[in-house]
């Protein structure tokens, strides 16, 4: 179920799902997904911190996340440079900015911090939504079956008997 769109902080707040163009973030299970050409949700590989950096940021699209905030929300009170936030960054506009036109969705404002642009979607909890492995039909999601394969490998008689 649909809970928000941009602009409705308190429905972002609870929502544990979030849907912005081509992706879907679910911090409770699959991370970061991106729809194929086919719809379907494929995982993206992305470590925990740019994971939660993102996080931060889709729950507060079109606001300015002071550095000093992301900083605290990622890394606590671990001391870190600021440069592994900036590595963070540079690592998520890698992914999320794939094939875009208009610019990065995350806005640097500078010495000051980022701003998530694009229109984000919260979802209070997890609708049946096509991901790799999961085919949609009328009834719910059924599991495709897995890829079977055999493999046949020579054996050769190391010993002097034959049995």
């Amino acid at each position: 179920m649909t809970a928000g769109e941009t602009g409705d902080a308190s429905v972002l707040a609870i929502a544990n799902i979030f849907l912005f163009e081509d992706f879907r973030l679910d911090r409770r299970g699959e991370g970061l997904s991106r729809r194929n050409e086919r719809g379907v949700f494929v995982p993206i590989p992305i470590g925990s911190r740019a994971l939660d950096v993102l996080s931060v940021l889709v729950h507060r699209p079109g606001e300015l996340v002071l550095k000093e905030e992301l900083m605290a929300a990622v890394w606590g009170r671990t001391v870190v440079e600021n440069a592994n936030l900036t590595v963070q960054i540079s690592g998520l506009r890698r992914i999320l900015d794939e094939g875009r036109i208009d610019g990065s969705c995350i806005q640097t404002i500078a010495a000051r911090g980022y701003r998530f642009v694009a229109p984000v979607t919260g979802i209070e909890r997890a609708a049946p939504v096509p991901t790799a492995g999961v085919m949609p039909n009328e009834a719910g999601p059924a599991s495709v079956s897995p890829r079977l394969a055999i493999v046949v490998l020579p054996f050769a008689n190391l010993s002097d008997d034959p049995g």
